[in-house]
């Protein structure tokens, strides 16, 4: 389940950057941007994004950023969900395969690491634009986000017997 979750964040990951580089395009500060209001896929993070007040600056380094990571990322992406399908597939084929299935869990591994460290490196070079309080915004809000997702999907998870 946690997969699924690394690929949730990678896709959003990737609309974020789509999103900051539309916004971040022709405006000149996050008040003039209209509000995503936490609507769409990955519209939380852009409008937390929007709540820390860009400069002006700080938008144009930030669509940089985006636009210098989209395809990389976009690419592992694909590639994880891709694998994580095979793996999958081959899971629920017959008959019983352990090679195969050990081969396909690597692969998705492999592809999910790949992932998971263009997400590190990105968010990296995102919260380095940022300053120290708006980094301390940004976690405080992503706590928040993960708290009310914990409320409202995590409950009953990591239990067989009730």
């Amino acid at each position: 389940m946690s997969t699924n979750r690394g690929l949730i964040c990678a896709v959003a990951i990737g609309m974020l950057a789509a999103g900051v580089a539309c916004t971040a395009s022709g405006e000149t500060n996050a008040a003039a941007r209209p509000p995503h209001e936490g609507k769409g896929f990955g519209g939380q993070f852009l409008a937390g994004l929007e709540k820390l007040n860009l400069t002006a600056e700080q938008s144009q380094q930030i669509a940089a950023i985006v636009k210098l990571n989209q395809e990389s990322m976009k690419a592992a992406a694909t590639q994880w969900q891709a694998t994580r399908e095979a793996l999958n597939h081959q899971i629920q084929v017959g008959p019983f395969d352990e090679q195969s299935i050990r081969a396909a869990c690597k692969k998705a591994a492999a592809a999910g690491e790949e992932a998971a460290v263009l997400r590190a490196k990105f968010n990296g070079q995102i919260r380095a634009v940022l300053t120290s309080e708006q980094q301390a915004d940004l976690d405080k809000m992503r706590t928040e986000v993960r708290s009310t997702m914990q409320k409202r999907f995590g409950k009953g998870r990591g239990t067989v017997n009730k």
